[in-house]
């Protein structure tokens, strides 16, 4: 009777360990779009995996920054919409179509604004969670465009003619103490990684080099590191669209993601697209995890740098990153205000190009 009983039980444990040797299987052949976000993102070698050792290709969309999202304006220009209170629609509609990542600006002149952590406990904290509920990871960029302590993209002062600010500028100094609250805060959330500044550019000094840069780059890679070990997303110069130097003395930190930001008016007119871009940062993806984290069009805008078109610009280029495999961020999911629009002034109705973020979100869902 033992026997009986022992041979039973036996057999009970194969058929249970049977069973959970399927299912981990099966997990690991599910799609990198459905990874439970509780899993911290890691590089290894040119990848980025997830902590079980799955590679994964983050593909999303990027949202405006929420305190513009609060103070928006209406298809009449003057009506304050406030769609920040609305926002987790858009979770909800990105992730539907495909998204496993969403990425954040947060504008220097409004994070100064509101004040720093009431900035935070106000608009940030209700967006990474609400990246976290929908299961998709969250890239906070420090959204500064310029030289830190010198020029500085000045258009967008105005941005919100109610709330005017140096809205794109910081020092070094500034970017410093974002970090150190921003990582503080949220280095622990295992679905959030760091952009450690959106552009580093300078149209004063136009030969703005990565030499230039990169001493920056580090200290706020190395602010960052003090709170979290999660993936840390590092810029280059030219409005980080070009890598080409990052060879020649790469930044030190093991769990890095370089940054790439494409647009048709990156490359000169005339020069192979392709070329371009292997020469610019793809190239880098032989040893180094690389993501564009912007990149969009917009046909017939009076914005030259996206002004392009779809079989110009978007087709080629989507069709250059899954060749080579590397992680993109799409921007901006927004209306016509900023550019380039995925949404008509309805914040609904997809635009040509976020039809075509669309169908590639779909790809091998």
């Amino acid at each position: 009777m033992r026997k009986k009983i022992f041979l039973i039980l036996f057999t009970i444990g194969i058929l249970i360990a049977v069973g959970l040797f399927i299912a981990i299987k099966t997990a690991t052949r599910s799609s990198s779009l459905t990874t439970n976000t509780n899993s911290r993102l890691n590089v290894l070698g040119n990848r980025i995996v997830t902590e079980e050792g799955r590679e994964i290709r983050l593909r999303g969309v990027n949202f405006e920054d929420p305190f513009v999202l609060e103070h928006d304006r209406g298809k009449d220009g003057m009506t304050n919409v406030n769609h920040f209170a609305i926002i987790e629609t858009d979770f909800a509609r990105v992730k539907a179509l495909g998204a496993n990542v969403v990425r954040f600006p947060l504008y220097p002149g409004y994070y100064r604004l509101v004040g720093g952590e009431r900035y935070l406990t106000t608009y940030v904290d209700r967006m990474v969670d609400l990246a976290e509920k929908y299961q998709l990871y969250a890239i906070i960029s420090y959204h500064a465009i310029g030289r830190p302590g010198g020029w500085y993209e000045s258009d967008s002062d105005t941005m919100i003619a109610d709330y005017p600010t140096k809205l794109l500028y910081t020092d070094a100094t500034m970017a410093v103490a974002f970090w150190n609250t921003v990582a503080a805060k949220y280095g622990h959330r295992n679905h959030v990684l760091f952009e450690i500044y959106n552009e580093p550019a300078d149209q004063i000094a136009t030969n703005f080099t990565w030499a230039d840069w990169r001493p920056t780059g580090q200290l706020l890679i190395d602010t960052v590191r003090k709170y979290s070990d999660n993936i840390i997303l590092g810029s280059g110069p030219q409005y980080s669209s070009d890598l080409s130097e990052v060879p020649t003395n790469p930044y030190r930190d093991a769990n890095l993601v370089y940054v790439a930001h494409v647009y048709p008016g990156t490359v000169p007119k005339g020069e192979d697209l392709v070329a371009a871009w292997e020469r610019r940062f793809g190239f880098l993806a032989k040893t180094y995890p690389v993501i564009v984290s912007e990149w969009g069009f917009h046909n017939g805008t009076a914005d030259e740098t996206v002004n392009g078109t779809l079989e110009g610009f978007g087709k080629p280029l989507l069709d250059y990153l899954d060749q080579k495999n590397l992680s993109w961020v799409a921007y901006v999911y927004h209306p016509s205000d900023d550019e380039p629009p995925m949404l008509e002034s309805d914040w609904a109705t997809l635009t040509e190009f976020g039809e075509f973020v669309k169908k590639r979100l779909e790809t091998d869902r």
